[in-house]
């Protein structure tokens, strides 16, 4: 008699195995400080060369389904609208214009080398202009390198996936065989799609923010934004609008609006660790399977366009970023020397380039060609780019001092004790708890309070510039309080909302202020 729970034709153990490499990989990558993302790609490659794990593809239309929103989802969930709204400028020059750029250079470029036809050679370009920043994300925050610059390479990343896909998608269209497109027609489609995805996103993303008021369950809630996730991916792409966009629009909402209004602490936290989890396992596999899948690819025999094709690559991103940004900071979006090095070097490629041309049609025009270039660019990238950021932020001093690291340590730890004090308070005065349990408890976390309050002002003491950071930061939150007000005022009518903007507008040259002095 058939097992009735395991399906015949569905061979899970492949992913089983990913799952325990992965988890091997992750306590070895702690111990030895190389990035977990290059950790795996490696191992996917020592792995795969010897077969010892039986032959797994990234199938393009399961990574896009199964392991793109999640990760997308996760990267939004915890961008803050704030931050956003401070940096947009830069944000939208870099993963708009940057990734416009870097299509029409690469495209041109290798059209002229590689001997590609231009249309094909666009495709090539838009394909691999998406930038994947969870490694260099994660030395940023192992070396404690500024939240803004942070902020903006996961912001350009998290946005030019939409563009870079929808892009991509529309030259496609007139690269294949028999197809033909109109600028104005491209420019259409393209508005269309990415529009179209915002606002699906938005709806769905208030939606469920909506509903998540009515209950306290964790389990419910994270079952919510699950089916944001995966639906707003799914429901847009079923009508032909932006996937990408919509999850990254649904989950900017969600994090920013939904879990502020509609959920507690404990399902916070809950939510948060849930979607943590989730990312870490996908981006698990999908590392291990680039690494797999390239091993499958006789690399070797196509060295030399591979070589000239990531001079063109590097050439692009060099040409999107310096060449952007002295455009940015003469719009008030400043963007330092030092950084827009760190922009340059640190738009490695990952996946999704992979999954794009795995996707391409058997028909389509220098199809192998293609899948070999993007291969061998997106290896060089993760692998020596990858490995070398440190190196880089090291030279231009972009990493944190030890007293700035340990600062920061105890204010993230001051919030969070600070944080249970109120949800202490909420327990007494809902009944939730015996008046004298909470008294005990507060009691603890008030010396705890008073401990942490005393090491930062011994560290205020013996670093002057740690204390002028935390004046910066006291004024920049008084800012945002400033200016939430200002937009409570007009919404109510005690100011004319015609006055509401120059206000908005002083408020924000100083928070840009206080922003470029934190770089």
């Amino acid at each position: 008699m058939d097992d009735p729970i395991v399906h015949p034709g569905i061979d899970i153990t492949p992913f089983v195995w990913l799952l325990v490499a992965a988890s091997i990989v992750a306590m070895l990558a702690r111990r030895i400080r190389v990035p977990y993302a290059l950790a795996l790609v490696i191992t996917g490659l020592l792995i795969g060369v010897p077969h010892l794990l039986p032959q797994t593809h990234l199938e393009p239309h399961t990574l896009f389904t199964v392991f793109l929103p999640p990760l997308l989802f996760e990267s939004a969930l915890n961008l803050r609208l704030d931050a956003l709204r401070r940096n947009w400028k830069p944000i939208t020059l870099f993963a708009l214009g940057g990734t416009l750029v870097s299509t029409a250079v690469v495209g041109g470029l290798s059209a002229w080398l590689l001997k590609l036809p231009l249309p094909v050679a666009l495709v090539f370009g838009a394909m691999i202009s998406p930038t994947d920043p969870i490694s260099v994300i994660a030395v940023f925050k192992r070396l404690g390198v500024g939240k803004r610059l942070s902020l903006l390479v996961e912001g350009e990343s998290l946005f030019n996936d939409g563009v870079a896909v929808v892009i991509f998608t529309v030259l496609l269209a007139a690269a294949t065989p028999g197809g033909t497109l109109s600028a104005t027609v491209a420019l259409q489609q393209f508005l269309l799609v990415v529009l179209g995805g915002a606002g699906l996103g938005l709806a769905i993303g208030l939606l469920m923010s909506r509903v998540t008021k009515y209950f306290d369950d964790h389990l419910l809630e994270i079952m919510l934004t699950t089916i944001v996730a995966f639906g707003a991916f799914l429901v847009a792409e079923s009508i032909h609008v932006s996937g990408v966009i919509a999850v990254v629009v649904a989950g900017l909402v969600v994090g920013n609006y939904g879990m502020e209004t509609g959920m507690s602490p404990t399902t916070r936290l809950a939510v948060s660790s849930f979607w943590e989890y989730m990312a870490f396992a996908a981006n698990s596999i999908v590392f291990l399977l680039v690494g797999l899948e390239v091993t499958y690819l006789h690399l070797w025999k196509q060295a030399g366009p591979i070589g000239i094709a990531i001079v063109i690559v590097l050439a692009a991103r060099a040409a999107s970023v310096y060449g952007l940004a002295p455009l940015g900071n003469a719009i008030g979006s400043r963007v330092s020397l030092r950084n827009q090095h760190v922009f340059f070097w640190g738009g490695l490629r990952g996946a999704l380039s992979m999954a794009l041309a795995l996707g391409l049609s058997m028909s389509f025009p220098h199809r192998d060609f293609l899948v070999m270039l993007t291969f061998g660019v997106v290896l060089f990238s993760l692998l020596v780019q990858g490995l070398t950021i440190e190196s880089l932020l090291r030279a231009l001093r972009l990493t944190e001092q030890p007293k700035t690291a340990e600062y920061h340590r105890l204010t993230g730890e001051l919030l969070g004790v600070r944080a249970g004090l109120v949800e202490l308070a909420q327990l007494r005065d809902q009944g939730a708890a015996a008046p004298q349990v909470c008294e005990a408890v507060e009691q603890e976390f008030q010396q705890r309070v008073e401990r942490i309050s005393a090491q930062i002002a011994q560290l205020h003491l013996s670093n002057e510039t740690l204390f002028h950071q935390q004046v910066d930061e006291v004024r920049r939150r008084a800012l945002l309080a400033e200016k939430s007000a200002l937009q409570t005022s007009a919404r109510e009518g005690v100011i004319a909302a015609e006055d509401l903007h120059p206000l908005e507008e002083k408020i924000d040259a100083q928070l840009a202020e206080i922003d470029c002095r934190a770089e």
